[in-house]
């Protein structure tokens, strides 16, 4: 759009890499209403991997699960446009992730694993400036988050990708 003659206005999107309870990214669910029509079958096996990784985090013998263990949905998410990078347990967990949807470019954003979002408060209290970040988790209970950070929550997904 660089050097064009005319001016084009872009809708802003809030949280725009986000899927929770509470908010579903128009570019997520556009995404994948738009690989569903591609391959159903890849929407249905993508569901039945998140929602197998959320039924053993939902195990009672299953309290202190690792955060990797969250990187077993990584093949259906990126099914469904986000490549997470290499698990680096430190930083950022998925430093150099990347997401595509639809006509988009890519688009890197690091992405943390955490089993519940509200363990995200330590890196935003301990770090006054955040890049845009994703966290990706079981569940999201981050009370007044940033604007620039992003969360996905598993069940919720894999429930949408369910039912839709």
């Amino acid at each position: 759009m660089r050097g064009a003659s005319r001016k084009s206005v872009r809708e802003k999107v809030a949280a725009p890499l986000s899927f929770h309870e509470d908010h579903q990214s128009k570019f997520w669910r556009q995404e994948i209403t738009r690989r569903r029509s591609e391959s159903a079958a890849n929407i249905m096996w993508a569901a039945s991997q998140i929602n197998h990784v959320v039924a053993g985090h939902r195990d009672s013998e299953a309290k202190h699960i690792l955060e990797s263990d969250l990187l077993r949905a990584a093949g259906a998410l990126s099914l469904l446009g986000l490549d997470l990078g290499p698990y680096l347990g430190k930083g950022y967990d998925c430093l150099k992730s990347r997401f595509q949807f639809g006509r988009f470019p890519v688009y890197s954003c690091p992405v943390e694993l955490k089993k519940r979002s509200r363990g995200f408060d330590y890196q935003v209290m301990r770090y006054t400036e955040l890049p845009r970040a994703v966290v990706l988790c079981m569940t999201h209970d981050f009370v007044n988050p940033p604007e620039d950070i992003d969360f996905i929550e598993l069940p919720t997904l894999g429930e949408y990708l369910s039912h839709q």
